[in-house]
């Protein structure tokens, strides 16, 4: 545990600015616990899928629209002007009178929920379209919450009867002991990204798990790099949540666009709020590396060699 500042999750709720942006996350984190519920529902039921191709082409989960109706339906509408998920299309947009956009991936992972943990990752932007705060759950044997703001990182869990703090500070740079997960078949990657799978494979031990929220977990505990390569990860509400939260704990990383443009997280532009209740908009797929700075930088030297 590394705790310097806030020992208790009031503590570093009470000091987020303004205080509509805390009452959001208090709502999103207290949603959450109800998840777990969902799951074993799923888990116990005979009908996995819903039959229903959702909007990004994926065929749903039952859980995928439960969840995401969870949210949808508790979160009060004073709290946001839009709240949007993977599950989002033209007809189920819910628009509030709040001054925040939530933008969620409210169960990432349901496709491999009976052998791995499933989580959430949850971006909020403001009007100007830029990220305020990004949280992701992790629905293990307990919960796991991972929360970036501009006030810090902080890390906690609920134990089943209460939150507590494991650390308020997390440094992932330079890797030590690092894991790698990188999705995708080798034979498929470009000469460039073998390269630096191999120079990965020489310094750290392959850790992909298939859900985003634990891979990515593997690397805030043990430092590393997760990536894939391809467009297949959400750009709104899975890479730029994941990619604000790197920027809070010394790490580092970049998206891939479709023709094979790579933008650091620091050259990203603000979201097109006006477009974000356009489908191919709001969902569009990306590219994606991050992780700690030392293996991050060796992407860009292959380019030297």
């Amino acid at each position: 545990m590394s705790i310097s500042k806030y020992n208790t999750l009031d503590s570093y709720l009470e000091a987020i600015q303004p205080e509509e942006l805390s009452e959001i996350l208090r709502e999103l984190i207290t949603i959450s616990l109800e998840v777990p519920k969902q799951i074993l529902t799923l888990l116990l039921g005979e009908n996995d899928y819903s039959g229903i191709i959702n909007v990004s082409g994926d065929e749903q989960l039952s859980l995928d629209i439960a969840t995401q109706e969870l949210f949808l339906q508790k979160i009060p509408n004073n709290l946001y002007s839009l709240l949007l998920g993977e599950e989002t299309d033209e007809d189920n947009i819910k628009e509030g009178t709040g001054n925040f956009i939530i933008l969620g991936d409210f169960i990432d992972g349901s496709s491999i929920i009976r052998s791995r943990s499933p989580g959430a990752i949850v971006n909020i932007i403001n009007q100007e379209g830029i990220t305020v705060a990004a949280l992701t759950v992790s629905y293990t044997l307990y919960l796991r919450f991972d929360l970036a703001t501009e006030i810090g990182f902080i890390q906690f869990i609920h134990d089943g009867e209460s939150f507590r703090v494991i650390r308020d500070t997390l440094d992932i740079s330079p890797s030590k002991s690092p894991v790698f997960g990188l999705g995708g078949k080798y034979n498929d990657h470009s000469a460039k990204q073998k390269l630096f799978v191999d120079a990965l494979d020489i310094k750290g031990k392959n850790r992909y798990g298939g859900c985003m929220v634990q891979d990515m977990n593997n690397v805030f505990e043990k430092t590393g790099v997760f990536g894939y390569f391809a467009p297949k990860l959400r750009f709104v509400y899975e890479i730029i949540p994941y990619l604000y939260i790197l920027s809070k704990v010394n790490g580092d990383g970049f998206y891939i666009t479709a023709d094979g443009h790579e933008i650091k997280y620091e050259n990203i532009k603000p979201l097109d709020v006006k477009k974000l209740t356009q489908m191919h908009y709001l969902h569009r797929r990306v590219g994606f590396v991050g992780g700690s700075k030392d293996l991050i930088e060796l992407w860009f030297k292959i380019d030297e060699l």
